[in-house]
């Protein structure tokens, strides 16, 4: 047991320890990455790689799937701004909120994809891959909870237990989820600022069922969503022969490929056909499948039906150029012979998309992800990477400075002092990092030294991600992606020392 005495005078190894450890510190806040590093190629991430999360052989997968919304189909910014003003509309003119919310206007820099609402408080917040909660991302409202003594007392820490995760809480798992948080948002914020009796879990149910209207609507052609990005097709989205040029690669090279969605036939017509920039574009599949409710798709039961007109055959095979909807994964695997692991299937909605499609079927996943892009240029911008490097040495040095302590059994009163300072230094540093991203919640990847409960999810349920589906394009089809060595924590000394090479000084 080590003998622990607080110093105010120390030892002349106190004292060289405490002056190496300023040294070092001095050098490097004199000396971060200048520009000319930080606009270097080194360290480098391009926003067009593919990221690994578990071994792909390409030269195996016979079959590529295809989600619509947001996997084939990138949207421009102009559909969160019209969810946003539909569901608000809709609270006050169905739902009879009171009329000033008709004056809110949509925020974008506000809410992330990934965060979990709170049912019975009305928190809106982050949490990491272990159901930690980032303590300085819960927000009421608009507004940050600054007593974090009141998240910790709720939980007897910052943990979330599973059973409350599972019943008090949601999580924004799509980006069509933006608008509808921050909507939900300054409703609370709303009421709080008027002194108004509510319940955090009325005003989510209410948002849910606006969104509902929002999203199905009429039958055929889907909810007022669908009709308002009909009528201005071009205001909506992007096209893409990147995309075109993909999917032609990939049945030049006799694979075959399917269009699995949920959205309708009328909307899916509309937007390929935009996208394509031609009409010819079922040409592009083998099968289509529109109206597929997943993840009850993935599970139920339900049979095929044609899309194209009212019909009530059975469906027994699928003719190529015909529309399907509904249907299950049964059926699916019956009728074209496709199953297992010859199938790679892309999504961007990690529960609806992929986590059944790998988990339960054994098909291989890729997660489009749109938001990579843009927290990979920040990662690559010189500042941050000045931030992140000064980060990694405060923690370095608090871990020698602590482990002096530990090795002699004696505290030394200035030591102390660095300690304290330090671990302020190191607080403000993370703020700011996190900050670089969303400045009140952050990355959707990460919390601070953990994956986000997000990027877990992504982690477990794709064996690849991007942020778009034509990052594909220029890889060969017998490709192998081989993912990075995870080390465990009592690996990552020795097994870096043999990565970098550095071993052979050792022996």
């Amino acid at each position: 047991m080590f003998r622990i005495i607080i110093k105010r005078g120390y030892s002349t190894e106190g004292c060289r320890i405490v002056e190496s450890l300023r040294r070092q510190y001095q050098q490097k806040k004199t000396q971060p990455l200048n520009s000319k590093e930080g606009h270097s190629r080194l360290g480098y991430t391009s926003p067009h790689e593919i990221f690994i999360n578990n071994e792909l052989n390409l030269n195996k997968i016979k079959v590529y799937g295809f989600d619509y919304d947001y996997t084939l189909a990138s949207y421009t910014d102009n559909l969160s701004f019209t969810i946003y003003d539909s569901l608000r509309d809709i609270m006050v003119d169905v739902f009879r909120y009171p009329k000033h919310i008709k004056d809110f206007s949509f925020d974008p820099n506000f809410a992330i994809r990934g965060l979990h609402y709170d049912f019975d408080h009305g928190w809106l917040m982050k949490i990491d891959n272990m159901a930690n909660i980032q303590l300085n991302t819960v927000h009421v409202g608009r507004e940050p909870i600054h007593d974090i003594n009141a998240v910790i007392d709720l939980h007897k820490g910052r943990h979330i237990p599973p059973d409350y995760l599972k019943t008090n809480m949601f999580q924004l798992s799509d980006l069509f989820s933006i608008p509808q948080a921050t909507l939900l948002s300054d409703i609370v914020q709303y009421f709080r600022d008027h002194n108004m009796s509510f319940h955090p879990r009325y005003l989510s149910d209410d948002i849910h069922h606006a969104a509902t209207i929002l999203h199905t609507g009429t039958y055929g052609i889907g909810g007022t969503l669908h009709e308002t990005i009909m009528k201005d097709i071009s205001a909506y989205l992007k096209r893409s022969p990147h995309l075109v040029r993909y999917l032609e690669t990939l049945r030049k090279n006799g694979q075959s490929t399917f269009l699995l969605t949920n959205s309708t036939l009328p909307f899916i017509a509309k937007g390929m056909s935009y996208l394509t920039s031609t009409n010819d574009w079922m040409d592009l599949f083998d099968v289509v499948i529109v109206n597929a409710r997943k993840p009850e798709f993935y599970r139920s039961y339900r049979p095929f039906r044609r899309a194209s007109e009212p019909n009530w055959d059975k469906v027994d095979q699928f003719i190529k150029g015909e529309v399907y909807q509904g249907g299950n994964m049964k059926d699916f695997a019956k009728l074209t012979g496709w199953s297992g692991q010859k199938v790679l299937y892309f999504g961007d909605h990690v529960f609806s998309d992929l986590a059944d499609a790998s988990i339960q079927h054994g098909w291989h996943t890729g997660a489009i992800i749109h938001e990579l892009a843009k927290e990979i240029e920040i990662r690559n911008e010189p500042a941050y990477r000045n931030a992140l490097s000064w980060l990694l040495h405060l923690e370095n040095l608090l871990n020698q400075a602590q482990s002096w302590q530990k090795k002699e059994g004696y505290r030394v009163q200035e030591l102390d002092g660095l300690i304290a300072e330090w671990r302020k230094e190191r607080r403000d540093t993370r703020i700011r990092l996190k900050r670089a991203f969303n400045h009140s919640f952050g990355s959707v990847f990460r919390t601070y030294q953990n994956p986000s409960f997000f990027a877990n999810k992504i982690r477990k349920f794709a064996d690849i991600y991007m942020a778009n589906v034509t990052n594909l394009e220029s890889i060969s089809q017998d490709y192998v992606f081989y993912p990075n060595r995870t080390y465990l924590p009592h690996e990552q000394l020795v097994e870096t020392l043999i990565d970098s090479g550095k071993i052979s000084e050792y022996l």
